[in-house]
């Protein structure tokens, strides 16, 4: 059988689709992950069911060992495969670890140089290569949502109070169990030796005597006692001057300003709006990134959303969200009020408007909310911000 097509069948079986939003939430290559997993000599439990579905499969085919994996060595640029052999396999005795990783690495077989070659063990190698080289990376809100689990009481945007949630590097721990991020959940670090996310890390700090609101979704769930961050150190650069908003752009009505990035011609978008009642004195913020429509392919942004009351110089409510627009539609929004579409339009139906955290019925202050809006952006956008509130 030729090798390709038979990795192409793997990825595209249903054993791998079942996981493949789980494995998209992970932030790093499947190869890393694994072996930061086999450091406690085993995967995880949700990687099993489709390692034994291509160890089945490999044996049924007569797939030759040796031959795939020189197959995966030669088209993985990272060279991620080969470098986890090493790590998964123990040479002969009379071979030493270099001489094995050399030999390995020359001939580009496996066989020769082990006692014996496990079809399970080898089978995990190509499962993280299905993910990372075949498993195409890009996501669709509208195919998430229909996979979803919700064990707990959620309000209309899907999102469950966790209070006395306790927030983790890769996930928080709620109810016994550990639920990793959301694939969206920006998990950017204010301090490099931070233990949490920047967004986690203020509202722990900064958001007092309010409800927590986040997805929670059984999918990612797994028992407390076996949750465990996987990510490296990271860093994330941090801005947060304390600042105070410009009395004109509390003005009556809708102000929408845009900020564009003259080189990669990125957009955000800030939307300060009056509700429909103005006897309710507070003002709807709203920030959205707008990247290039360069691709005709659907897009998904960042909307940050807050509601703020200007005679008490607060916020009661700050939420996280991804939008996903069509091509037609965002290109359209994108470039601002053709064929009758303004910027600030919203998405085509409430499941493309994806929550992922909210704070509210607290009282969060402007430098809180200002905070957030940057942990929650990406570095291109933390700029555009700058350029984009007035700072006094």
């Amino acid at each position: 059988m030729d090798l390709e097509e038979f990795l192409l069948t793997l990825a595209d079986s249903e054993e791998c689709k079942k996981i493949t939003y789980r494995v998209q939430t992970i932030s790093t290559q499947m190869r890393f992950y694994i072996d930061w997993d086999l450091k406690s000599n085993k995967i995880d439990d949700f990687l099993i069911s489709f390692r034994d579905y291509i160890a089945s499969e490999i044996l049924r085919a007569g797939i030759n060992v040796d031959d795939l994996f020189k197959y995966m060595v030669q088209t993985d640029a990272s060279n991620c495969t080969l470098f986890s052999v090493a790590r998964i396999f123990k040479p002969k005795r009379d071979i030493g670890e270099l001489q094995y990783l050399n030999l390995v690495s020359k001939n580009q077989v496996i066989t020769p140089y082990v006692d014996e070659l496990d079809i399970y063990d080898f089978a995990v190698m190509v499962e993280a290569y299905i993910f990372d080289i075949l498993v195409s990376k890009k996501v669709s809100i509208k195919e998430i949502v229909k996979n979803e689990l919700f064990a707990y009481e959620t309000n209309k945007y899907k999102l469950t109070n966790v209070n006395g949630v306790v927030f983790r590097r890769d996930g928080l721990i709620f109810d016994g169990k550990g639920y990793y991020y959301n694939l969206f959940t920006k998990k950017d670090l204010i301090k490099a030796a931070d233990n949490v996310p920047g967004f986690a890390k203020i509202i722990e700090q900064e958001c007092k005597n309010c409800d927590i609101l986040y997805r929670i979704d059984e999918q990612l769930a797994v028992p407390e006692d076996q949750y465990n961050d996987y990510t490296g150190i990271m860093y994330a650069k941090f801005y947060g001057p304390k600042f105070c908003f410009s009395d004109n752009i509390f003005k009556i009505g809708k102000t929408i300003s845009v900020q564009i990035d003259e080189e990669s011609m990125d957009k955000l978008l800030l939307v300060v709006k009056n509700p429909n009642n103005p006897s309710d004195k507070f003002l709807h913020i709203e920030l959205e990134t707008l990247p290039n429509p360069s691709q005709k392919e659907e897009y998904i942004t960042t909307f940050l959303h807050g509601m703020y009351y200007p005679e008490r110089k607060e916020f009661t409510h700050i939420d996280f969200t991804k939008n996903e627009y069509s091509y037609e539609l965002y290109k359209q929004k994108y470039e601002e009020s053709q064929d009758g579409v303004s910027i600030d339009a919203y998405t085509e139906s409430d499941e493309q408007h994806y929550k992922i955290w909210c704070v509210e019925n607290g009282h969060f202050s402007k430098e809180t909310w200002y905070k957030l809006m940057m942990v929650s952006l990406e570095e291109e956008y933390q700029k555009l911000l700058k350029e984009l509130i007035v700072l006094e």
